[in-house]
């Protein structure tokens, strides 16, 4: 299921500001470093090329692979997922952001996206819903959290703080495994970034079948 409209939306509201998205450079593009080539898809390490120490918001993250026709990852296997996490654990991760994100602004109102806590989620690179996080096979939600709870809890915004909007995956922080968590956008984590054949597209022009 697309949303459509959703992967046109040049800005997204995000606390009091507006998130913008970059467009992509051709010969950034064109030198575009891959890692990994799985699933049918071409991967982007950041650490590797940035350093260990390199890190950005959701909103930073997604620009730092757009730059190069990427954006951060979509997972939609359980295959997938399970090769992510083997990636995080090899390369001794604390963390990473994905492209999950929660439809939690403006136009997001929608009956079957409530409660979006539920059936809010959806990977922003492609505008593509996410499961509803009980009913999905390949997201690895966690079973606990800051406040002990099942993810995805919105505990920063129980806490007084912002809402909970983006999935980073989180490597044992609550002694439970590799595992999703809603986190704040603002935080600050490396991506895996993956080919975006519609910013591909927009450089070079759709390929001829």
């Amino acid at each position: 299921m697309m949303f459509v409209g959703l992967i046109l939306l040049p800005v997204l509201a995000n606390q009091a500001q507006a998130q913008i998205f970059r467009l992509p450079e051709a010969r950034a593009c064109e030198e575009r470093i891959i890692h990994a080539d799985r699933f049918g898809k071409s991967y982007h390490f950041s650490w590797l090329e940035t350093g260990d120490h390199t890190k950005w918001d959701w909103e930073g993250a997604r620009n730092y692979c757009r730059r190069f026709c990427m954006d951060a990852v979509s997972i939609e296997t359980k295959a997938e997922s399970e090769w992510i996490n083997t990636v995080i654990r090899t390369n001794n991760l604390d963390y990473i952001w994905t492209g999950g994100r929660k439809c939690n602004f403006e136009g997001c109102d929608r009956p079957d996206l409530q409660p979006a806590i539920i059936n809010g989620w959806y990977w922003a690179p492609l505008g593509k819903k996410i499961p509803a996080p009980r009913r999905c096979n390949y997201c690895f939600w966690s079973n606990t959290g800051g406040l002990k709870e099942r993810q995805p809890d919105n505990r920063e915004k129980k806490q007084g703080g912002n809402d909970e909007g983006c999935i980073g995956i989180l490597n044992d922080f609550y002694s439970d495994g590799i595992k999703w968590h809603d986190v704040e956008c603002r935080h600050k984590k490396p991506v895996i970034c993956q080919d975006s054949d519609e910013l591909l597209d927009f450089i070079f022009g759709p390929e001829e079948k």
